[in-house]
């Protein structure tokens, strides 16, 4: 039999596994810290002086145009006091919602608070998601039967 190869426990003995201890080799008892230590501390060394650095970068950096202070617009200016006329806009769609109004008058629409009409799909239960009543159609001889059919003679006279 041939010798044992470097690296191999048995002699005679084929193993595969690469990287064994040559016999007579302990295992370390210890474990290095020293390594470790320095291994941590330059990380976070190197966390450190990246932060700083985009610390004095953002610094120092020259102001886009994104970063810069509102400016006013020359004039003719379409709104003297905005926060004002925001607050009167509010105040109008607030008066809208909780206020009674026509919509349509000619046609006999109106508008009523949100919270009366939450009372009243209240008391209406179950029936006020109900869909409304449809009349029935009945369709004309000969035709499809869609609606557009019977509300319309049939085309070309009446059939075959």
């Amino acid at each position: 039999m041939p010798e044992a190869a470097r690296g191999q426990l048995h002699t005679g003995v084929h193993d595969d596994v690469v990287g064994h201890a040559p016999p007579g080799t302990a295992a370390p008892g210890t474990i290095a810290i020293r390594p470790i230590l320095i291994t941590g501390a330059c990380i976070v060394a190197f966390t450190a002086a990246t932060l700083g650095g985009l610390h004095l970068y953002y610094r120092t950096e020259i102001k886009g145009p994104l970063q810069q202070a509102p400016r006013d617009f020359p004039e003719p200016r379409l709104q003297a006091s905005p926060a004002r006329d925001l607050a009167r806009m509010l105040a109008e769609e607030r008066a809208r919602l909780e206020g009674y109004g026509w919509v349509d008058r000619g046609r006999g629409i109106a508008r009523i608070p949100v919270s009366e009409a939450m009372r009243l799909l209240a008391e209406k239960g179950e029936a006020a998601y109900a869909a409304p009543v449809q009349p029935e159609v009945t369709p004309v001889p000969g035709s499809r039967g869609g609606a557009r059919a019977a509300s319309e003679p049939p085309a070309g006279g009446g059939g075959r």
